[in-house]
């Protein structure tokens, strides 16, 4: 993974969406979470950032002691919805010291710290483990080597484990447009897989994938209007700022009104792909 540029994108990001949420960007860190909102049963369809950790759970063992890796922390906030839910003993790996610093400060003040800890490091060297649990959201689309990075985490996941990929991920018809080429370069994602892309890797690690689900209809992206609208405003101030960091801040959040373009559009599904490690026969 290229370090610097993704930490300091999200240092950028963590900096910005304090104050930019008047202009309808930002969300998610009241919840400790920097991932996608999704439409709520539980919120009247409201869409929220914790739906995602509802559906994670759905596929986490109950009843037993877990060992959580979560590759692409962030805020630390579904570290802590596994470890208060499954009582899990979670880990988190972010290239941010921020991020990472309030991670723990979180779990701390919920009394949470001895059981989740974040600490600034590659997934694509992850801990020793073994774990029980892996998660990836939105993070493995950082990679600039997603099948390095997929077989670095697989190696440290316990037999009988689950692996839980959760990312955006594009449509063959997406390939080569202007809004895939801004989204990626927006958003720090130097590769970004397909989901056979992802299916294929665990295949060739022997991973069984198991449960292959499209969060998208569950997606609440702007309409067509609106992005367009945001996107003016966009390049004006893009414009402004040059290409210092409020110029960088600019660049992602035109790459997420791309994503969510494309989103409209059909040409990239948010996926969750939950995939199971053969238990060891001992003959």
């Amino acid at each position: 993974m290229h370090s610097g540029g993704v930490a300091s994108y999200y240092d950028r990001l963590g900096r910005w969406n304090r104050t930019a949420r008047a202009f309808g960007f930002g969300g998610g860190h009241t919840t400790l979470t920097v991932h996608r909102a999704l439409a709520d049963p539980s919120a009247g369809g409201r869409a929220t950032f914790t739906r995602l950790h509802d559906l994670l759970l759905e596929h986490v063992p109950d009843g037993m002691p877990l060992r959580v890796l979560d590759a692409g922390c962030g805020l630390g906030g579904t570290m802590l919805s596994l470890a208060e839910a499954r009582a899990a003993t979670c880990v988190g790996l972010t290239l941010s010291p921020s991020q990472a610093e309030r991670a723990n400060d979180a779990a701390a003040q919920l009394g949470l710290g001895a059981r989740v800890h974040a600490q600034v490091q590659s997934y694509d060297q992850p801990p020793a483990g073994p774990f029980d649990v892996i998660v990836a959201i939105e993070s493995l689309a950082h990679s600039r080597n997603p099948h390095a990075s997929v077989s670095a985490l697989a190696s440290v996941l316990a037999p009988g484990g689950t692996f839980i990929v959760v990312d955006d991920m594009p449509e063959s018809g997406a390939r080569d447009t202007a809004d895939l080429a801004t989204f990626k370069a927006g958003w720090q994602c130097p590769v970004l897989w397909s989901e056979p892309e992802y299916l294929a890797v665990f295949a060739s690690l022997g991973v069984n994938v198991v449960t292959r689900e499209d969060l998208t209809p569950e997606c609440r992206p702007r309409t067509l209007a609106r992005i367009t609208q945001l996107s003016v405003l966009n390049r004006i101030t893009r414009r402004v700022a040059g290409h210092g960091p409020l110029g960088a801040v600019m660049d992602s959040h035109m790459g997420g009104l791309a994503l969510e373009r494309m989103i409209r559009r059909g040409q990239v599904k948010y996926r969750m792909l939950i995939a199971r490690k053969p238990i060891l026969q001992v003959s």
